[in-house]
């Protein structure tokens, strides 16, 4: 059979993992770039790959059965309809991962331990509030569902129950107020159907993230995401206004007000809570006019990824209009990047190396300013000055606009990189500047201490007292024991970061991949604070059991 029928088949393995739209082509240049990386790597074209896709055209099967007993099954039927649940095993192992590395090679292996019982699509608030009465009352465990891109393992059912996929039915705009420039949308609504609506409307909602085809705006919330335009629109938490989440004690409605002096914010409970404490239901959020047109775009090369952070903090902390998209890519990321569009050799290559761009110690800088067409050249003009004073060289728009290109479509690369034996991974954190370097360079020592391992480095959310650095690590799959000594790996970052001044993520949350470092990040008066509110919220812990630290 054609590999295209086999992909499109709609209910084997790789139709699970596989990234994103499984009937989107494979674009062709993936291959020129995995060639690039095994060159990168040393890996021969000859050499054997992994058996980590042997099952990848067969049909899913589960060795476990659904546990819900017949009553129960019958009842959550009789609240949403026979068609708005599943209980057959594609569905359920479908539901049973989120898109961590970790995940996608369980899915490889055919091995899914914790797998959802059931799968259930509500269609209304009304619906999901009857659904988190019943399964309160019969102990039911529930995993709220968005658009299933987590990369913590926050969504695996580790106590059986229903997968609440919210994506299904629950996707209405409920209300555009252009007077308040506010938007409430339904919370399983996702991202590129929201920006369509608002930018039809003359508006933006400003939020970018990676996953940003395919996650949910109540994804966006429980994981306290940041889009990629997040040093000009804002963390989630700052376009947020108002949500209604449904809990096993009670509903709750809360914010829609521009600012309050009334107690404590219950909303910063929620905002990350990555489905442990209710499901959030509707959301409000603040828009911004859509100006495509007054779009200012930039890109600089730096001699050192040092230069370019000091160029990046004084922008942030002039008092200027910031750029809305603000990144800096570090040598290793910088010099892939060339490679992979052969501008490290040739004439390209040579001016760079002449003008004092040397490889292995140069970076791009990337920014984009948007909205008010005054503002955005201020801070473009601004930019420049200070590009030019650290030691940066314009290059126009070119590389910016490049990266736009690929901006969602790279993350499609990394099926095809593990079909051909390339294991890759990201792990993020914020840091103060002050430790941002001395965190960068300790990560990559750890990182790259086995002599194989490629770390990409950038910088994608920055902010006047510090930036987030993302890592990106790339190296072949272990003959024996990857999945384990891969997430022993995974931890020895996680522990690099909280050592030298870094947060236990910046954006993509917890779940159940972080866990073991919380007690590090907070204190135990604040997690024994956490607790209650779990405790009062949901007293028989049905919502997400085991992520966090519940």
């Amino acid at each position: 059979m054609p590999l295209k029928d086999l992909i499109n088949q709609k209910k084997n393995w790789r139709s699970v993992y596989r990234w994103g739209d499984t009937e989107k082509p494979i674009d062709t240049t993936i291959e020129k770039h995995i060639a690039h990386f095994r060159h990168l790597l040393g890996i021969e074209k000859n050499e054997a790959l992994l058996p980590l896709n042997a099952n990848a055209y067969q049909d899913v099967k589960l060795a476990k059965r659904s546990r819900l007993t017949r009553l129960s099954l019958k009842e959550i039927i009789r609240i949403v309809g026979s068609e708005n649940v599943d209980i057959d095993d594609f569905s359920r192992v479908k539901h049973s991962f989120g898109k961590y590395y970790g995940d996608i090679v369980r899915l490889r292996m055919g091995n899914v331990q914790a797998p959802p019982d059931a799968v259930v699509y509500p269609r209304t608030e009304q619906e999901i509030e009857k659904i988190v009465k019943y399964c309160h009352a019969k102990k039911i465990a529930i995993v709220p569902w968005g658009g299933g891109t987590s990369v913590t393992r926050a969504l695996e059912a580790t106590k059986g129950g229903i997968a609440l996929n919210m994506a299904r039915n629950f996707h209405d705009v409920l209300s555009l107020n252009t007077q308040d420039s506010t938007v409430t949308v339904e919370a399983g609504i996702l991202g590129p159907d929201l920006e369509k609506y608002l930018n039809e409307k003359g508006y933006t909602c400003g939020h970018f993230p990676q996953s940003f085809e395919f996650a949910s705006v109540g994804g966006w919330i429980a994981a306290r995401g940041a889009g990629q335009a997040s040093t000009g629109y804002g963390r989630i938490e700052d376009i947020v206004v108002g949500f209604t989440v449904v809990t096993p004690a009670g509903k709750i409605v809360c914010g829609n007000y521009p600012a309050a002096s009334v107690g404590p914010d219950i909303r910063h409970f929620i905002l990350g809570s990555e489905g442990t404490l209710g499901v959030i239901t509707r959301v409000t959020l603040r828009i911004r006019k859509f100006n495509a047109a007054n779009t200012v775009m930039q890109s600089f090369m730096f001699k050192s990824f040092e230069g370019a952070v000091e160029a990046m903090r004084t922008m942030m902390q002039s008092e200027i209009y910031p750029p809305h998209f603000f990144r800096i890519s570090d040598p290793e990321e910088t010099d892939g990047a060339l490679g992979m569009k052969g501008k490290d050799k040739g004439i390209t290559g040579w001016v760079l190396d002449l003008l004092g761009f040397k490889k292995n110690s140069r970076s791009l800088m990337y920014a984009i300013f948007e909205g008010d067409r005054a503002q955005a050249k201020l801070g473009a003009k601004t930019l420049k000055k200070l590009a030019k004073k650290y030691g940066g060289m314009s290059l126009g728009t070119y590389a910016t606009r490049k990266w736009l290109e690929q901006r969602y479509s790279s993350a499609y690369m990394r099926d095809p990189m593990m079909d051909s034996g390339i294991r890759i991974d990201t792990l993020e954190t914020s840091v103060h500047y002050s430790r941002l370097i001395e965190l960068w360079k300790a990560v990559r020592e750890y990182i790259k201490a086995d002599g194989q391992t490629l770390c990409l480095t950038h910088i994608s959310h920055t902010y006047e007292t510090g930036a987030n650095l993302y890592f990106i690590f790339v190296s072949p799959m272990l003959e024996k024991d990857e999945l384990n000594r891969f997430e022993k790996f995974h931890k020895g970052i996680i522990d690099t970061f909280l050592s030298h001044g870094g947060t236990l993520s910046h954006h993509h949350g917890v779940g159940r991949l972080g866990a073991h470092a919380l007690s590090k990040q907070h204190s135990p008066t604040a997690l024994a604070a956490w607790l209650a509110v779990k405790k009062s919220l949901d007293p028989k812990n049905i919502m997400n059991p085991g992520a966090l630290i519940f």
